[in-house]
């Protein structure tokens, strides 16, 4: 069971991070405590997101994936994004920066084209990994006890390592585009969260429908045109990706793996598996022991 904490709203809003702030380019938020914000929303912000003790699932534009702690991202602007922890505790840190302030800045000291670069580049997520998590990580434990230029030159450095990063990986899809709109209402959000919890266990196409409160036709529509997937091919990805967690942490027996991912048939989750990941489970075991 995911624990998620209940809000009235659960749709993809549009938030202000700095707009309350006059001449603010960017801030520092740390979150410490039961959850993380539940709310599935993007802001024209980007954002480098650290997590120091968590895991559960995150869904960033139209990747749905699995994180834990010490995972560092840098999403783009008007990005969807939500971080659902499994556990009753998150701890994280998270720079928010204007993007179109930080280029009008850094082009008054010659051209700023990298950076336009790694900005659009965010918009599809990336996750950074080896020295450059490193390095991220400890500039961006110590912004919150500095002041002033000390301040600013640590957010130019973490900018510009970010734009040297060769250890990256992408999260959405090449050419995602937010599909969200102020007048989409929470209906995925609750299929997200119904997913999340119950994808151990018999999930119908039928009963997704009920809880969007749509017929299972319209429902299917309006799944792949914000999700760019179908339900079925949610549901599924979902349970690998629970599968690969529950193998990194040791589990070697196939047939658990599949009862505990929600598969009664083991044939079909090696198809799924492989389908999703491009092998067997147990050559994803193989590859990921070495």
């Amino acid at each position: 069971m995911i624990a998620v904490k209940k809000t009235a709203n659960m749709k993809p809003v549009f938030a202000k991070i700095l707009e309350d702030i006059e001449n603010q380019v960017f801030c520092t938020r740390i979150t410490d405590g039961p959850y993380f914000a539940t709310e599935f929303h993007f802001h024209k912000e980007c954002q480098i997101n650290y997590v120091l003790e968590s895991e559960g699932k995150r869904i960033i534009g139209d990747s749905v994936g699995h994180f834990t702690s010490d995972e560092l991202t840098l999403l783009g602007s008007d990005l969807p994004h939500v971080w659902y922890n499994d556990r009753d505790y998150a701890k994280s840190i998270t720079l928010f920066f204007d993007p179109d302030r930080v280029l009008s800045i850094l082009s008054q000291f010659g051209p700023a084209c990298k950076f336009e670069t790694l900005f659009k580049a965010a918009k599809r997520g990336i996750k950074y990994s080896g020295t450059t998590k490193t390095a991220i990580s400890k500039l961006l434990l110590d912004i919150p006890g500095q002041e002033g230029i000390t301040k600013i030159i640590s957010l130019l450095n973490i900018l510009e390592i970010l734009t040297q990063a060769e250890n990256v990986e992408f999260l959405a899809s090449n050419g995602y585009t937010n599909s969200y709109h102020a007048k989409d209402n929470d209906r995925v959000d609750r299929v997200f969260k119904f997913v999340f919890s119950n994808f151990a266990g018999d999930i119908q196409l039928e009963e997704a429908a009920a809880i969007a409160n749509m017929h299972k036709h319209a429902f299917c529509r309006y799944f792949k045109e914000r999700t760019r997937r179908t339900f079925v091919q949610f549901v599924n990805e979902v349970r690998i990706g629970h599968a690969c967690k529950l193998i990194a942490e040791g589990e070697t027996n196939v047939s658990s793996l599949a009862y505990d991912c929600g598969y009664n048939s083991l044939s079909n989750f090696n198809k799924f598996f492989r389908k999703i990941k491009g092998m067997s489970p147990r050559n994803y075991m193989n590859e990921l022991n070495g």
